[in-house]
């Protein structure tokens, strides 16, 4: 009896040995997550004619060149910068620009999903949660309400509200 309890616990501290952290960078057999990930698609819930060439697109990259130089950096350190280019908006005039806004902060990954946290100016704590698939060289965040760039009938810039799925891919 004694060495069946010698045999069981060897066999607990082999099986506690063997488990690996959640949060390293190589997650899943998925390779590194430090690197540089651009935006590849930027697709929005409602089909839109931004750009105004009479072909309405999901992906607002086919709509505008204002979100090509978005991209992130994850660093083996567990932080990250995240340059986000966007269309900015002023709801009074109608007038749409292309806009930047380069933040910074901490990640962790668990599973196939990498959480990335940065403080706004204003002290509010973001958390944005990227799924890892293709062999972790491509990310999808997925916002189910937020708002996106659209025209009015008279071609009149307005942010339309509805759900805005980005993919990333690891150059």
């Amino acid at each position: 009896m004694k060495k069946v309890k010698i045999l069981a616990m060897a066999i607990l501290a082999i099986s506690f040995g063997a488990c690996s952290s959640d949060d390293d960078s190589s997650n899943n057999n998925m390779g590194s997550i430090a690197g540089r990930y651009n935006l590849t698609e930027f697709n929005t819930g409602a089909a839109t004619d931004f750009n105004q060439d009479g072909t309405a697109s999901t992906n607002q990259m086919d709509e505008s060149n204002c979100y090509d130089a978005r991209r992130i950096d994850f660093n083996s350190d567990n932080t990250f910068t995240y340059d986000m280019d966007y269309i900015l908006i002023d709801t009074s005039t109608g007038v749409a620009v292309c806009a930047d806004n380069t933040v910074s902060g901490t990640w962790t990954a668990t599973n196939s999903v990498i959480t990335a946290t940065y403080e706004q100016e204003n002290g509010t704590e973001v958390t944005l949660n990227f799924v890892r698939s293709n062999n972790g060289r491509t990310l999808t965040q997925t916002t189910t309400l937020t708002t996106y760039p659209d025209r009015n009938s008279e071609g009149v810039a307005y942010n339309r509200v509805g759900s805005v799925t980005t993919v990333f891919t690891k150059q």
